[in-house]
């Protein structure tokens, strides 16, 4: 078991765009830590490697169903990648 953050930031009490900047680099530090490449996420997103480079950038919000599909390639919880605050455990 790998713990990867442990955050105190609350995505909820975020102005808008600092709420999207956040989940984008956790979107970013979870492939990261998984040795992925935005090429290789982008494919099982079924999505262009731009269009991914854009949700870790911030300029484009994932869907629900990309945020569940990310969730279940990293096995981590989806509610950490939306932003809340806890310890996330990976489970190898």
């Amino acid at each position: 078991m790998m713990f990867l953050a442990r955050s105190t930031t609350d995505a909820l009490k975020l102005p808008h765009q600092e709420a999207r900047i956040l989940i984008a680099s956790r979107i970013k530090e979870a492939r990261l830590n998984a040795g992925l490449t935005q090429h290789d996420v982008a494919k099982e997103l079924h999505i262009s490697q731009s269009s991914y480079c854009r949700i870790e950038k911030g300029t484009a919000p994932p869907d629900c169903v990309q945020i569940r599909t990310l969730s279940g390639l990293y096995g981590i919880s989806v509610l950490w990648l939306m932003g809340y605050p806890s310890f996330v455990a990976k489970i190898s």
